[in-house]
């Protein structure tokens, strides 16, 4: 995370907009309180997070997931090899 003051951001607009998209890194733009701070970040990373929200919104998916983890971290997997394209 990097934070930048409004008149630098202003400044350089494009120059962070492409670092945020290229880094997938965050850019915080502090206000005259904490909680009127702004995040910029990439529409890649923004949809990271709300999937990772929405996977983690029910106790039944939750549960779902710690059981994977723990399948896969004991070695409980089975894996597939990818099919050769028909042509």
């Amino acid at each position: 995370m990097k934070a930048v003051t409004i008149s630098s951001l202003r400044k350089n607009l494009k120059e962070y907009l492409d670092k945020v998209s290229q880094s997938l890194d965050v850019l915080i733009i502090p206000r005259n309180k904490d909680d009127e701070a702004v995040v910029i970040l990439s529409l890649k990373e923004y949809n990271a997070l709300t999937e990772t929200a929405h996977l983690l919104s029910t106790k039944a998916n939750r549960e779902r997931l710690t059981a994977s983890i723990h399948q896969y971290r004991q070695g409980d997997v089975i894996s597939y090899a990818a099919e050769p394209e028909k042509e």
